[in-house]
C-alpha cells in the first residue's frame, strides 16, 4: 500500500490576464508568501471540518483553515485539528434531524472519534495492489472495517467528492446530498489520459 500526499505548493509571481479595452499593462502581481500551502488530500474536510461556524474562540475561519494548510508535519495534525474535526462532524451529523447516522459513527460517548481521527490525517491511500478504483475513500473504509474492500482508493477527476463527502457526513451513505453541481458543463474529464483534467475554461 502507497501512501499519497496531495499538496498544491503556490510560489513565484502569478500573473492573471485581465479583460480590458485599455492598452495599459496589467498590474504587478501580488506579493506572496515564501511557503504557501493547500492539502487537498480529501476535498472538503477543510472547509467542512475545520471551523466552518466560526466556533474556535480567537481565531477566524480563514485564519483556522490556513493553519491546516500551512502544517506540514502530519505527526502534529491530530493535536492541533482533531479536536475541532470531531466537534463538527457533531454538528453535521444532525443536518438531516437523525444523529447517529453519520458514516463511522456509534452510540459510545466517543461516538465522532474514529472518524476525525481518519479524516484529520489528510491524505490519500492507494491500495496499488488492486486493479479496481471505483471507491472514493475505499482504502479506508477497508482499514476501519467499516466497508471491507479491495479497492485501490484515492479519487478520480470523474468523482463528485464535495457530494460524497458531505453525504458520509450528513446522512452516512455515499449519496443523498448534493451541491447541485451534476456534470462538468464545458467538458469531461479523463480516466485514461493525462492530465486526466478537461480543458480550461
Amino acid at each position: 500500500m502507497t501512501r499519497v500526499t496531495r499538496t498544491l505548493a503556490i510560489g513565484g509571481a502569478l500573473v492573471l490576464a485581465a479583460c480590458s479595452s485599455s492598452t495599459a499593462s496589467n498590474p504587478p502581481a501580488p506579493a506572496l508568501g515564501t511557503t504557501i500551502t493547500d492539502r487537498m488530500g480529501r476535498a472538503a474536510v477543510n472547509t467542512a471540518l475545520t471551523n466552518p461556524f466560526d466556533t474556535v474562540s480567537g481565531s477566524s475561519v480563514n485564519a483556522v483553515k490556513d493553519a491546516y494548510n500551512s502544517v506540514s508535519d502530519p505527526t502534529l495534525w491530530s493535536a492541533m485539528f482533531q479536536g475541532y474535526i470531531k466537534s463538527n462532524l457533531a454538528i453535521l451529523d444532525g443536518l438531516d434531524g437523525v444523529c447517529g447516522n453519520q458514516f463511522i459513527a456509534d452510540a459510545s460517548s466517543t461516538r465522532y472519534a474514529t472518524l476525525a481521527s481518519v479524516l484529520v490525517d489528510d491524505q490519500l491511500y492507494l491500495n496499488t495492489a488492486s486493479g479496481s478504483c471505483t471507491t472514493y475513500l475505499g482504502v479506508e473504509a477497508n482499514a476501519v472495517n467499516v466497508i471491507p474492500n479491495t479497492d485501490c482508493g484515492g479519487r478520480t477527476p470523474l468523482e463528485n467528492t464535495i457530494d460524497e463527502t458531505y453525504s458520509l457526513l450528513a446522512v452516512g451513505a455515499p449519496s443523498g446530498v448534493t451541491n447541485g453541481i451534476l456534470s462538468d458543463a464545458d467538458s469531461m474529464p479523463s480516466l485514461t489520459a493525462f492530465p486526466f483534467l478537461g480543458p480550461p475554461n
